[in-house]
């Protein structure tokens, strides 16, 4: 077995799974990453082919990139027609076609229909057979800054072209990060059946001062509320990440606004009306009742301290829909599920996410969504899989 068919395998369930996406590399250094993003795409469930410009295969070799996607490269068109074949209208072509990285000569010769290799006639195809198309450029800061280049990516978006732009720094465009792209097309791809909603996700761990250097926290890491954020914009929804203490990477393509204490969050909340908010967050339920200046000292025996209760921030966010989560210990899942439901007749959460910690198994749990209309889903897998469950509930109109 290819060892591309076994990442394949191992992305059937992935988001991109039967998706074939044609991955077209230009003459920037930074085709060099284009090995680890063809993985990335695969491991995410997509058919990866890709083709190259000459100049790119004098950066990379083609073989590279067979070994990568487990197809043979294109860098010139055949007798098999692939611009038809891959790009056309017909059955059997390609679901999207990304540019990565794409070069300030290739922008160009997208925007004025120039075809004089295989990729630039790929592209001029998959244009006029109304494919998905994702680019995300790369080249030297100065050309990034050309008003013609400018004008260029302007005629490219005014083509329904998705641009992920690059990160200046060092004088250059560098190409954004594989996460980022793969996002980016990801959401072209996917990103219909939350098309203009607005959801916000809150996640992480609050802490409360005890003293100057020491906290009262929990051991969330926030991992729950990434893969909630990062599935609501795969599936075109406009997200922002309301994130406290974490332990996990944060997106780059999503707003964050970070927040530390209760009173933190509390403040990012009042007074602002939400569309739909998901909250894994791990919110203190306590906070001492008066810090201490300074630092408590460690020469005592024992030391007091005087916990007052924190207002439920859920109950007060002003939303059309809130889905709330609930961990709990030593709980049957009867148990659990019941005190799921006493939640839910005690505020105004519209459905709620419970587990149990004995449920969690490194990255595999076990959880039920449960609304106010009596309706239950149990759902098991990874943090992404469930996440996944989640967004599909909300974009059937919690059906």
């Amino acid at each position: 077995m290819h060892p591309a068919e076994a990442l394949r395998t191992a992305g059937a369930n992935g988001p991109l799974a039967g998706k074939h996406v044609l991955l077209c590399v230009t003459g920037s250094i930074a085709a060099v990453e284009t090995v680890k993003l063809v993985r990335e795409l695969i491991r995410h469930g997509a058919e990866v082919t890709v083709s190259m410009t000459e100049s790119a295969t004098r950066i990379i070799h083609p073989e590279a990139l067979w070994f990568a996607s487990g197809k043979r490269v294109i860098t010139q068109l055949d007798g098999d027609v692939q611009h038809v074949t891959l790009c056309g209208s017909g059955n059997g072509t390609v679901d999207a076609v990304l540019v990565a990285p794409c070069s300030a000569d290739m922008i160009s010769k997208i925007a004025t229909g120039i075809c004089d290799d295989a990729v630039s006639t790929m592209l001029v195809t998959a244009i006029g057979a109304g494919k998905q198309i994702v680019i995300a450029p790369s080249m030297h800061g100065d050309m990034w800054v050309n008003k013609i280049i400018e004008q260029n990516l302007e005629k490219l978006s005014s083509l329904n072209i998705e641009i992920v732009k690059p990160s200046l720094d060092e004088g250059k465009a560098k190409m954004a990060d594989i996460e980022t792209i793969h996002f980016a097309l990801g959401r072209k791809v996917l990103g219909r059946t939350l098309a203009g909603r607005r959801i916000s996700v809150i996640g992480g761990s609050t802490s409360e001062p005890v003293d100057s250097v020491r906290v009262l926290t929990n051991t969330s890491t926030g991992g729950t509320a990434t893969a909630l954020a990062k599935e609501a914009y795969l599936r075109g929804a406009n997200v922002e990440l309301l994130m406290g203490d974490c332990r996990v990477s944060l997106p780059k393509f999503i707003q964050i606004k970070r927040f530390r204490t209760v009173k933190d969050l509390q403040k990012l909340v009042t007074g602002k009306k939400f569309d739909i908010v998901l909250m894994p967050a791990a919110i203190s339920d306590y906070t001492p009742d008066k810090a201490i200046k300074g630092k408590m000292p460690s020469n005592k025996d024992s030391i007091s301290l005087v916990l007052k209760k924190t207002e439920k921030i859920i109950d007060s966010i002003d939303a059309e829909l809130i889905i709330g989560f609930k961990l709990e210990v030593g709980t049957t899942t009867d148990e659990l599920k019941e005190r799921a439901r006493e939640r839910l007749s005690s505020g105004k959460i519209s459905a709620i996410v419970a587990n149990r910690l004995e449920d969690v198994k490194e990255d595999i749990s076990r959880a039920f969504l449960i609304d106010r209309d009596g309706r239950e889903i149990e759902m098991f897998g990874t943090r992404q899989e469930i996440a996944r469950d989640i967004l599909s509930y909300i974009s059937k109109g919690g059906k």
